[in-house]
């Protein structure tokens, strides 16, 4: 009885073979090891018609997983992006504080760009969040009125054409009116290998150029900041702290 029921099930996985089910459709319909269909149908010969639908099928279940296992994945992130974010309920004035000097560190300082302190603050970047949050900080930590913020737009010269729209999305990012956006400035494109040590930006990258956003007459809250960062590395790395 036992061998009449393997022999039934394994005519009927050679039937399917034939017929051009894959080894996984076998087993999917009788619940069989794929070793033991393996052997059963390994005599089976398939068209060219038959193979090519086996592949393309192979190629659609493959891009079907994949496709499912992006977004198990982005489902994921989602999750823990929802889940880190509220450990962040409340930012005081001290941590925006501490945010904006650690902007500024990275964006000028850190660069190398904080020997011209004389010229004030600046700061520049093409990410309009870190722009709002920039303004942000000097509003609210500098206590700058808007009369005193300026900027400066650099773009890529082959984008002359888009000036009025870079204007009217960096009027829009920041909230401040188009006057404040008397100038704007076309850097060369250089290729990724020569771009000059003092053209460090690739403006030419962004499709909305680099916004600088600057302070008038502010070469002193440019050397306070300067100082806050410095005092923060020494706090950081151990250093005594300069008096």
């Amino acid at each position: 009885m036992v061998q009449y029921l393997e022999n039934y099930k394994k005519n009927i996985a050679i039937d399917m073979r034939k017929r051009g089910f894959s080894y996984s459709d076998i087993y999917n319909k009788m619940n069989i090891p794929k070793s033991t269909i393996v052997s059963w149908v390994k005599d089976v010969k398939l068209t060219k018609e038959q193979k090519e639908k086996l592949k393309k099928r192979r190629t659609e279940i493959a891009r079907t997983n994949f496709q499912k296992r992006n977004l198990r994945t982005a489902k994921l992130i989602e999750s823990i992006k929802l889940s880190s974010a509220q450990n962040i309920a409340k930012i005081s004035k001290r941590e925006l504080w501490l945010m904006g000097i650690a902007l500024y560190w990275k964006e000028r300082l850190a660069s190398g760009d904080g020997s011209d302190l004389k010229n004030g603050v600046r700061f520049t970047s093409s990410d309009p969040d870190l722009v709002k949050i920039f303004i942000k900080w000097l509003r609210e930590v500098g206590e700058i009125d808007d009369e005193e913020i300026k900027f400066d737009i650099f773009i890529g010269e082959d984008k002359k054409s888009k000036m009025d729209d870079t204007k009217n999305y960096w009027a829009y990012i920041t909230g401040f009116p188009r006057g404040y956006f008397p100038r704007v400035y076309f850097q060369k494109k250089y290729p990724v290998k020569k771009i000059p040590k003092n053209k460090a930006r690739n403006y030419s990258k962004s499709e909305f150029g680099f916004l600088r956003v600057g302070v008038r007459s502010s070469s002193m809250l440019a050397r306070q900041i300067a100082g806050w960062a410095e005092a923060i590395k020494d706090y950081l790395l151990g250093h005594e702290i300069k008096k």
